[in-house]
């Protein structure tokens, strides 16, 4: 009996384990209370965004470009960021779309006043 309950606590962990998607920690983890710009925004934004949206392109036609907090602030405060990467999700072109986590890190950048 004993060695029944052995097998059946190691095959129940085994399960348990290996039932977490590798992308769990990135959707419900990694929230940041006080965001900011320096530490948490530009680091997203230079991995997600300026592969298109750098200083000087023009070669794309009309992209909005992300190089310092003053152009993203104003991104995603009036321009379409959060409706691109949220709503329609058709921001990053030619990429996955954004977590929920990193969205929620950008709205909560906006909703805690821009800190840089």
């Amino acid at each position: 009996m004993k060695k029944f309950k052995v097998i059946v606590a190691v095959v129940f962990i085994s399960v348990l384990g290996s039932s977490c998607d590798s992308h769990t920690y990135d959707e419900i983890g990694g929230y940041v209370e006080n965001p900011s710009f320096e530490k948490n925004i530009k680091p997203l934004f230079d991995s997600q965004c300026t592969t298109c949206h750098f200083q000087g392109n023009t070669s794309q036609g009309g992209y909005n470009e992300y190089y310092d907090y003053n152009t993203i602030r104003e991104s995603v405060e009036f321009g379409s960021t959060i409706r691109d990467i949220d709503t329609t999700k058709t921001m990053p072109k030619g990429g996955a779309p954004l977590s929920k986590a990193k969205i929620k890190l950008i709205l909560q950048w906006k909703n805690t006043g821009f800190q840089p």
